[in-house]
């Protein structure tokens, strides 16, 4: 898949986008039957699967205060969209000159003059331009003037609601993770790099690896059951997101961290990088009375995970293979 950042950096060679336009914040059910859609158009009309996004995510620009977390990275959003098949991606930086660009200056100026568009796809509730005045109607008005197709993909619902970014956000904030893997079609996912944390696991007989993560949404604080790719091996694991409160000084703030025990596993792995997915909520984060209850619930989660995952090898092995 090609990236750029500039519409002035298309490569040459790239012959009629057939594309779509959006967010696409953790690229859930709803947009993977749109992009599959495009891609199915794309290949029938000899043409380029294309997205067009925004990063950051305007209301970061906006209004910083009531920007959503967002469920990805770039680089996570980007190697979905690409193991969807689309070819080109059009990444736009997302300023206050852009936020006053009129909703046509866009449709003409950008997606016509410069990308020449063939076709363009959008879902039912498309905005765009300055101050989203610009609808799917001024659009495929547009598409009528200037000679490119505008179509629209209906919704995708799931459990009588609709799948939304909002709804993943929500699940995985409420610690629903098994939920939220439903409506992404795969476990939900956070990358970083291993460091040293205070070493309290390895007192316990418990090592854990503390992720430091870039990711701007993680799952609600408690035990989850996990799996921790390291060095292009997938591990099972238990993951501890929280404060750490039988370990913190009582009444002082605390950080969060995420701690994850692999299963089985005793490699020296600091320093390096780490994708956790996230499977199932084990339970709360809570404080014990001390170290020795902690470390007998942490084996108790260990032996809860286990069943887990005999469990899900029987029945759905690709799960956690």
């Amino acid at each position: 898949m090609k990236v750029v950042s500039r519409l002035e950096d298309l490569p040459h060679g790239c012959p009629k986008p057939v594309a779509t336009i959006g967010n696409f914040d953790g690229v859930h059910l709803g947009h993977q039957v749109l992009v599959r859609d495009l891609v199915a158009r794309a290949k029938a009309a000899g043409g380029t699967p294309t997205i067009v996004t925004f990063n950051p995510h305007p209301l970061q620009v906006l209004a910083p205060d009531n920007a959503p977390r967002q469920i990805q990275t770039l680089d996570q959003k980007l190697a979905v969209l690409e193991s969807l098949g689309i070819k080109l991606a059009v990444v736009i930086p997302f300023d206050l000159v852009l936020a006053r660009t009129s909703a046509r200056e866009f449709a003409v100026g950008m997606l016509w003059e410069r990308l020449r568009l063939e076709e363009i796809y959008v879902g039912p509730n498309f905005a765009f331009g300055h101050r989203r005045e610009g609808s799917f109607n001024l659009l495929r008005e547009i598409g009528s003037e200037k000679g490119f197709f505008v179509g629209r993909i209906h919704q995708v619902q799931f459990r009588g609601s609709r799948v939304s970014s909002t709804a993943v956000r929500q699940a995985l904030l409420s610690g629903q993770v098994a939920l939220a893997r439903r409506l992404l079609d795969r476990s939900f996912a956070i990358e970083g790099r291993i460091v040293h944390g205070t070493a309290t696991g390895s007192a316990l007989r418990i090592p854990t690896a503390n992720l430091s993560s870039e990711n701007g949404l993680i799952p609600r604080a408690g035990v989850y059951v996990t799996l921790m790719t390291v060095d292009g091996k997938r591990h099972k694991a238990v993951t501890n997101i929280g404060v750490r409160p039988t370990i913190s000084p009582a009444g002082s703030p605390a950080p969060t961290t995420v701690e994850t025990h692999i299963l089985d596993f005793s490699e020296d792995i600091y320093g390096k990088t780490a994708t956790l997915e996230f499977l199932l909520r084990l339970r709360e984060e809570r404080r014990f009375p001390g170290l020795e209850a902690l470390a007998a619930q942490i084996r108790r989660d260990i032996a809860r995970a286990r069943r887990y995952f005999s469990c899900v090898e029987s029945i759905a092995p690709a799960l956690v293979s």
